[in-house]
């Protein structure tokens, strides 16, 4: 394909010179054209079609937590009787007895099931929304008694479902959470931000058991933070033809906007820059927009325009943004961490977030197996980042950064988790076969099919498990990572508080010639205290602290030690329009320095099941994203990913298929299947690619990356409903790309 760009350096600056000097007088060629323009007032700026107002850019928001004063937060404790009422809704399946516990407060509710396969789930009333609220924490204490002791493979959990809705009791969001449980005594805490126009709050609790003797819930509550508002103060104003510069400032930051409009006058273009003058802690940071007019269409996830129904829609980093009003269009928001809009009966309000906390959400495994939560997000003295969208006619052809590379659709990334693994199994996984006489060795499995995988080793052998220190097992990592395999830690040793600072340095030391820079924490949901990252290798000043090695050693990603839960593939789920979806995020909070990219993942009981023709179609339908994390080469995955023959062992028939799926996909430029570190590259490296609209047809993109960026690719949405995708070799610096 014959690249459609050129270097557009000169050109370009020619533009902006036009727009910010206000030396050269701009030529309207269509008098009949209602063209932008822009109007300083008080501290925000007025966005106009013609004489109409279509829009108000206002001053930036900056929401903190300050938990020690008292004044800032609501507690609300939840009785189940109250006045002598049942507020709570109570379904059960019978026969069961209910018992209300009264300790003055009425705050116990106990189930007692007199068979062993049961059903209940208890609901709570509406708690009514007063004020405005940034954040809200629910607690309570459990306690459970089984037929006998759950083992891992009878998943017993409880599942927590908090549900916010608006003012008409629409819901907005849906919060969804499991509690595993051992047996015995426990407490639940989550934490969760609260979108703007919230107004009730429910939340339901519910359990399908085969093992269940009884169940007892008490003190419920649940704490308000209120919003802590630093005001940004206008600084200072610079007032050009078609230009406004304002800066804005607070005890903790400053903020410089730039509002220019192109020479033709028909796309305003908004760049942000946020400086951080001193340390400080942030909830919330976000930019408001509000719209004179009515939301039409927005761009979801799986790159489909719908009709904007809902009170609310949040994208995320990874999601281009796109909203279609009435009279103007909203898109080519770049850097912000996430984006939320609300239908407001005939117009539209658009929060940018500079930070958000929902990416910081998962943190550290807690000593009672619980994780621990942040909802604020470090930053430090000296950060600065720049955030950019534009605003153009709602006829505008719209154009998209696709997630993945040369023309490919949808992204699936496998990931393995060491545990139980045996050598042989893990030859039949990558080779087909641990027969080298047979005529599929080497022609099936990951290695054969040509398929990246991010593969997770121990670097201590221990209770017969294998690690680095075994020459054969080191031997065949070896192998793997010259065929391109993304090997990694899967920490230093299987048993869990063996894993000090002094065991984890030697295994960075003795794998560093390998350049790895990747790492997966391993079995410390049951609380132990060890050096990994996840319990607390990242907290300064414990005597478990590691972070720093990781540093020094170079490493740049981990997994979050979050599975997040799905029956289907795509862990974007363009379907929940209110959700924010975790990929991969960077916590401040984590760690001393830098912190490193932290990457979630799915598992899946049966892999083979959903690695299925339709499932991976409707993947790529979805321009969806999936990273798969497995145990591949565990005993347990016997006649479910690989069989034994003859003394031989043979990757099992239904995973070859599945495996033959993913290459097919692959080759015919569907599926892009990086490793993780690949992925999250890429992803990084799209971030830094701004583009900004010049006309109809035209696009200047900028690659701020200081390498090309090979088969970038761009789609188009065509007026008819389908889609073309271009792709170049992105250069770095300017670039213009025509669309059709």
């Amino acid at each position: 394909m014959k690249k459609k760009f050129v270097a557009f350096l000169i050109v370009f600056a020619f533009f902006i010179n036009l727009a910010v000097t206000g030396t050269a007088k701009v030529i309207q060629t269509n008098s009949e054209k209602c063209l932008f323009s822009v109007r300083a007032k008080d501290n925000y700026v007025e966005i106009l079609k013609g004489n109409q107002v279509v829009a108000k850019i206002l001053p930036p928001e900056l929401l903190n937590e300050i938990p020690t004063k008292k004044e800032e937060t609501q507690i609300i404790s939840l009785p189940f009787i109250e006045n002598g009422t049942i507020n709570w809704k109570i379904e059960k399946s019978e026969p069961s007895d209910l018992l209300f516990l009264s300790d003055g407060k009425n705050n116990t509710l106990k189930l007692n099931f007199h068979t062993f396969d049961v059903f209940y789930k208890i609901t709570s009333p509406y708690i009514a929304l007063k004020d405005e609220y940034q954040s809200a924490q629910l607690a309570f204490s459990y306690n459970f008694e089984f037929k006998r002791s759950p083992q891992l493979k009878d998943d017993e959990t409880i599942n927590v479902e908090i549900s916010i809705f608006s003012e008409n009791k629409t819901k907005i969001l849906s919060l969804p959470e499991k509690i595993k449980l051992t047996g015995g005594r426990g407490t639940f805490k989550t934490s969760f931000s609260i979108p703007v126009d919230s107004k009730f709050i429910s939340f339901e609790i519910s359990q399908t058991s085969h093992n269940l003797i009884s169940c007892e819930f008490e003190n419920f509550k649940i704490t308000f933070v209120k919003p802590s508002k630093y005001t940004f103060l206008l600084k200072n104003v610079q007032v050009y033809n078609n230009y406004i510069q304002q800066e804005f400032e607070n005890s903790f930051q400053k903020i410089i906007r730039k509002i220019f409009i192109s020479s033709s006058q028909e796309v305003i273009n908004v760049e942000e820059t946020l400086k951080s003058k001193e340390d400080h802690q942030v909830f919330k940071e976000y930019s408001p927009i509000e719209f004179e007019s009515r939301p039409l269409f927005i761009l979801k996830r799986d790159y489909k325009l719908e009709k904007f129904t809902k009170p609310m829609y949040v994208t995320d980093s990874l999601s281009d943004f796109y909203l279609k009003l009435e009279n103007c269009a909203i898109g080519y928001a770049n850097n912000y961490d996430s984006i939320e809009v609300y239908n407001l009966k005939d117009r539209a309000n658009v929060f940018m977030f500079l930070s958000n906390s929902d990416d910081t959400k998962y943190f550290v495994i807690g000593k009672n197996k619980e994780h621990i939560y942040t909802t604020t997000q470090l930053f430090r003295k000296g950060f600065e980042k720049t955030y950019v969208y534009s605003i153009f006619p709602e006829n505008y052809t719209y154009s998209i950064k696709s997630r993945s590379p040369n023309g490919t659709r949808a992204i699936l990334i496998f990931s393995h988790h060491s545990d139980s693994n045996m050598i042989s199994i893990i030859k039949a996984m990558m080779f087909g076969t641990t027969d080298s006489k047979d005529p599929s060795y080497m022609k099936k499995g990951f290695v054969g099919y040509k398929i990246p995988i991010t593969w997770g080793f121990f670097y201590k052998s221990a209770r017969g498990i294998p690690g680095f220190d075994n020459p054969e097992y080191r031997k065949l990592i070896e192998f793997l990572a010259q065929k391109k395999i993304e090997v990694v830690l899967h920490t230093a040793s299987p048993v869990a508080q063996e894993n000090t600072r002094q065991l984890i340095k030697k295994a960075l030391e003795d794998t560093s010639y390998l350049k790895l820079d990747d790492w997966i924490d391993h079995s410390i949901s049951d609380g132990t205290r060890c050096a990994d990252l996840k319990s607390e290798g990242a907290i300064y000043g414990s005597k478990n602290y590691s972070f720093d090695l990781f540093l020094k050693y170079g490493y740049k990603y981990c997994w979050s030690y979050l599975d997040v839960k799905l029956d289907t593939l795509n862990m974007l789920q363009p379907d929940k329009v209110s959700w924010h979806p975790q990929i991969f995020f960077k916590n401040y909070n984590f760690g001393e320095g830098d912190s490193l990219y932290q990457w979630n993942s799915v598992r899946y009981k049966n892999l083979p099941k959903m690695l299925t023709q339709n499932k991976l179609d409707r993947l790529v339908s979805e321009n969806g994203i999936s990273i798969i994390h497995d145990y591949f080469a565990h005993p347990m995955q016997k006649n479910k990913l690989f069989v034994v023959k003859n003394k031989n062992v043979y990757i099992s028939p239904q995973f070859d298929k599945s495996l033959r799926l993913v290459s097919n996909l692959m080759s015919k430029k569907l599926l892009w299947v990086p490793a993780v570190k690949d992925f999250i590259d890429y992803e990084i490296a799209l971030k830094n690619v701004q583009i900004i609209p010049l006309d109809n047809t035209t696009l200047v993109v900028d690659n701020k990356n200081y390498s090309e960026i090979k088969g970038f690719t761009l789609i188009t949405l065509l007026p008819n409903g389908q889609e073309k995708r271009t792709i170049v070799n992105l250069l770095p610096g300017i670039n213009l790309i025509t669309v059709p």
